[in-house]
């Protein structure tokens, strides 16, 4: 339960984060921290058996036990180590938070001064400005320790749901964090967002595809599947999304712009998410899957070329910049090109050397930034133009700099140079020993490590020795003599990752058995023993390969005696040295921009280009006209048939023979009753004559249905048609009378998709109705069903038992509806007052006359004139109402149920409207709102309720006073209140006689406004 430990550590800090922020303030990094620090405990007892090689075993949670989906956590020696970088690092990076945050005074950083509050700035931007704004810290708080959960999950969990799942958390809370760094942060956290994300569908697309082809998602049993052994066509496919996944999240060309673009955030962001946590997520993802790829050439090819590569191209653009924080991104993404193209070789010591330098550049990176946030605050700007030497009055922030810049070009003694050695040995490995290609990555790497040395000098010589400063310095920047070393909150925690290196390489050997674990765990089927029983059956061992010898002990050391990459190292330096010397010529062959394009210029232009596409797909729709979209859907239903019905004939398909005694003489007359009314519809110029007609034929339907023995449904069907009716002619007293004369060629359409639809509609009834015997399904529902359910009814079993979330989903697309209404007519100005349109005749009903602000009326008088109705209502809506509650009571074992009580309901409400002397909102304008609410909010909680038994919506049954009763009986009634709020929203809004504003809950529109 380790795993599950540090989870919940870290969750519980998630949990607590928002009371503690408003408890503490910024102070609550300090509890927040020390959970954390439980969590890496809890990972100390598994840590312990990874490095025995004792085998771990899965932790398995019920998560959807109908599917069999468990939430399996596996802390394997790759996911510890991720783990305790993402904990400890996010430890200390916390506590450096309640100095850098600002404080409840206001004063940035409570006197510690500096930058990084909601929102960080432009390059020699005066931090010291910033102060005096209040400080809300929830939001940062609360995202940190939700990434450090996501990240968690990511790395110690053996299911690949779970896995996708977490990678897209990660995304989504960095992207949150960047976001909330302030406005101008807001489109770089975009950019970051589609980037991630598109890399998380192509995960996506790898994590379906293992899936469905393995049979399972636990990946320590997809990682043995001899899928991969067998198909090498899938297993390169699956290596390339992966790749390209991790390439999204890493920043590795052509994705590295995102994480330059990224430094908008705030200090303590960077130096967590990108150096030591959301960018080290495509690297596990590279060593979780790479027992499988180690040996699969495009893997090897797609990792060394692009690493590398990326490598070079970042670190010349690190040396492009003036920004510190810039430089930091730019180095980041050049550090991780070289773990990536180490990983790519694939063999045991390249994958311990890659995961030593992972760990290396998770503290020089992550101290470094935070150093950078130091200086930034003390000196009021990160722009080594502004900045002039400051290293006497910063003594102990330059110390901890020089350490993490070592590291970072590798010097020795540091860690740094350890794990470059370590590296530079296993390019010597690449393609099975070949020179060729090993000389070439070797020149690649040593020209790499060489930029890498130049831009780590540019940190030092820039931001504390005055290098670069300009003779004006600039506005904001801080005068030499005024900047003093910042208070040791502040200066100790960011220096700790950067310093800590040092004496971890002084005894760097203690790092052999880790490091050895890891690269066991990744390197391939006979490194580690759950995965060597797996791949023995179909990866066998040449007969002439003692195991034994598979075993990679490593050897890490500051002195390996005198051999190449000591060579080369020297040779790193000594260049390095030179053009640091003369780097006034390389500063002058670097000023111009070395591409005419910048990756975050190209993905504007693609989502513009994308946007402009796509209002090039809608212009046949872009139009507020039903005809027109009406008419694209039918044109591409009756193509698709006639596809369908060509195909047929091609081949030869045919049909089975009909169910006899299917044809009754009713039927013919309620055919030749839809006919006539179709045509008259078709010939119609009056709107109101067009909807008594189309009403004929939905009486006639109404009939059919009834002929055929179904109740329910033909009595819902009747209930709406009367409902329509209402609504139609509540919409029709704001239109014109008559339709618009269409054109020639709207006209010649109009007939031309009717017959073609016509055809499609016949053909399609003839095909496929009356060919076959009740399904096997239906037999079931109709025998088993009464006995499962209790119920009698059928049809309202199935709605709220079988299909119950089905219905769940469309009463949710009712009441997003009803809200939708509330939100577009709401904002409309009545047309019953002010301007008349255009288009609207004032004979709207011949002979009535109106006064100009009063709602249009067919009654001259309507108080005398509603007296029918109004004794009718008080007669009639009683009923409606007890009947509605009985067919909502009875709806389990006779025709009735939520939806037809709903409408029985919605009719008293109507004749009630209809009886009003005025045309007032028939409730309150809240009303239709708490219904709605109230109504998915009972259907919702009835659901959750059924995982008492089970699963969500799994109905509850009871016998009380010898009555069955289901919990679905709730769920119904909650059917009932979203319908009914939808009707009276309907009534409120287009029934109103004054603005549809008015029927809208707490509206505050001014009269120009709502026009």
């Amino acid at each position: 339960m380790s795993a599950a430990l540090a989870i919940a550590s870290a969750g519980s800090a998630t949990l607590l984060a928002w009371p503690l922020t408003r408890w503490l303030g910024r102070g609550a990094g300090w509890p927040l921290a020390a959970l954390y620090l439980l969590g890496a405990l809890a990972l100390i007892p598994p840590l312990s058996l990874a490095l025995m090689d004792e085998p771990v075993e899965i932790e398995r949670i019920p998560w959807v036990p109908a599917r069999d989906w468990t939430l399996d956590l596996f802390a394997d020696p790759t996911g510890l180590f991720f783990a305790m970088l993402a904990l400890l690092i996010g430890a200390i990076v916390l506590i450096y938070s309640t100095a850098y945050l600002p404080g409840r005074t206001g004063d940035h950083h409570g006197g510690a001064g500096g930058t990084g509050g909601p929102g960080e700035r432009e390059p020699g931007e005066r931090g010291r400005g910033d102060r005096g704004r209040g400080p809300t810290h929830y939001g940062f708080y609360q995202l940190m320790t939700l990434f450090t959960v996501s990240m968690l999950g990511l790395v110690l969990t053996d299911s690949l749901i779970l896995l996708f799942v977490c990678w897209e958390l990660t995304s989504l809370a960095s992207f949150a964090l960047i976001a909330n760094s302030g406005r101008t942060a807001y489109a770089p956290s975009l950019r970051t967002l589609i980037v991630t994300f598109a890399g998380g569908l192509v995960l996506l697309a790898a994590v379906v595809a293992m899936w469905l082809r393995t049979g399972t998602t636990s990946i320590s049993e997809i990682r043995v599947h001899e899928v991969w052994a067998t198909d090498p066509g899938f297993t390169s496919a699956i290596a390339v999304c992966i790749a390209v996944a991790a390439f999204t999240k890493s920043a590795q060309f052509p994705f590295h712009f995102w994480l330059p673009d990224a430094m908008a955030a705030i200090t303590p962001v960077s130096a967590y998410l990108h150096a030591a946590a959301v960018v080290k997520a495509g690297i596990f993802l590279l060593m979780r899957f790479s027992p499988i790829f180690h040996d699969v050439a495009v893997w090897n090819v797609l990792l060394v070329t692009f690493g590398m590569g990326t490598a070079v191209m970042a670190a010349l653009f690190a040396l492009q910049k003036t920004d510190l924080k810039q430089l930091m991104a730019y180095s980041t993404v050049s550090q991780l090109g070289w773990i990536i193209a180490t990983i790519g070789i694939g063999t045991q010591a390249a994958l311990a050397a890659a995961a030593l330098h992972t760990l290396a550049h998770a503290l020089f990176k992550s101290g470094l930034f935070m150093l950078v946030g130091v200086v930034d605050h003390e000196a009021g700007s990160r722009d080594i133009r502004d900045l002039g030497p400051i290293w006497r009055r910063m003594p102990w922030t330059f110390g901890a700099t020089v350490l993490g810049a070592a590291a970072m070009a590798g010097i020795p003694p540091t860690l740094g140079f350890v794990s470059k050695e370590s590296m530079l040995t296993a390019f010597g490995e690449v393609a099975g020993g070949h020179a060729g290609a090993a000389t070439a990555l070797l020149v690649a790497a040593v020209i790499g490590a060489i930029l890498t040395f130049l831009y780590c000098a540019r940190i030092i010589t820039g931001g504390f020795l005055g290098f670069y400063r300009r003779e004006d310095g600039a506005a904001g920047s801080a005068p030499v003599a005024d900047v003093h070393e910042a208070p040791v909150r502040l200066w100790l925690p960011a220096a700790l990752p950067a310093v800590i290196g040092l004496p971890i390489a002084l005894v760097v050997g203690i790092l052999d058995a880790p490091m050895a674990a890891i690269a066991k765990a990744a390197a391939g089927p006979f490194g580690w023993p759950p995965l060597e029983r797996g791949f023995a059956e179909y990866r066998a061992l040449p007969a002439d390969v003692d195991p034994a010898e598979l075993e990679y002990e490593p050897h890490l050391a500051l002195w390996h005696g005198l051999n190449l990459e000591l060579g080369l190292t020297a040779l790193i330096l000594i260049v390095g040295a030179l053009l640091v010397w003369q780097r006034r010529i390389l500063d002058r062959a670097l000023a111009r921009d070395l591409l005419p394009f910048t990756g975050a210029g190209l993905l504007e232009s693609l989502v513009h280009g994308t946007a402009r596409a796509g209002r090039q797909l809608l212009r046949p729709t872009a139009s507020d006209s039903p005809a027109r979209h009406a008419g694209a859907l039918i044109a591409t239903v009756c193509f698709y048939g006639a596809g369908i019905g060509a195909w047929a004939a091609v081949t030869g398909t045919v049909l089975p023979p009909q169910v006899g005694n299917l044809n009754r003489t009713i039927d013919l007359v309620l055919l030749l009753v839809v006919t006539v009314s179709v045509i008259g519809l078709c010939a119609a110029r009056s709107r109101l004559a067009s909807v008594v007609l189309l009403s004929a034929v939905g009486i006639a339907v109404t009939i059919q249905i009834f002929g055929l023995g179904a109740p329910d449904v033909g009595l819902t069907q009747l209930l709406v048609e009367a409902l329509t009716i209402i609504v139609f002619m509540l919409v029709l007293r704001r239109l014109p009378k008559d339709f618009i004369e269409p054109t020639r060629a709207r006209h010649t359409a109009a007939i031309v998709l009717g017959v073609a639809s016509g055809i499609a509609a016949t053909a399609a009834v003839l095909v496929f109705s009356g060919r076959r015997e009740r399904s096997p399904i239906g037999t079931y529902l109709l025998e088993q069903g009464p006995e499962i359910t209790g119920g009698s009814n059928v049809v309202n079993t199935i709605l709220v038992e079988f299909r119950a979330l089905d219905t769940f989903g469309e009463v949710s697309v009712l009441g997003v509806a009803g809200i939708a209404i509330l939100a577009v007519l709401g904002s409309v100005r009545s047309r019953a007052g002010g301007d008349t349109p255009h288009n609207q005749d004032d004979d709207f009903l011949p002979g009535i006359a109106r006064a100009a602000g009063e709602a249009e009326s067919a009654l001259e008088d309507a108080t005398r004139n509603t007296v029918p109705l109004r004794m009718l209502s008080r007669a009639v809506s009683p009923v409606l109402i007890v009947v509605s509650l009985l067919l909502l009571w009875r709806g389990h074992n006779e025709p009735g149920g939520g939806f037809i009580a709903a409408l029985v309901a919605s009719c008293a409400f109507a004749i009630y409207y209809l009886s009003r002397e005025s045309d007032s909102p028939v409730s309150k304008p809240s009303t239709p709102v708490a219904y709605i609410g109230g109504g998915l909010l009972l259907a919702g909680l009835t659901g959750i309720g059924g995982y008492a038994l089970g699963e969500f919506l799994e109905p509850a049954h009871w016998h009380v006073l010898g009555q069955h009763i289901s919990s679905a009986l709730f769920f119904d009634l909650g059917v009932f209140f979203g319908v009914v709020g939808l009707v009276m929203t309907a009534f409120n809004t287009l029934g109103s006689g004054g603005t549809a504003a008015d029927a809208v809950p707490e509206t505050d529109l001014t009269e120009e406004a709502s026009r």
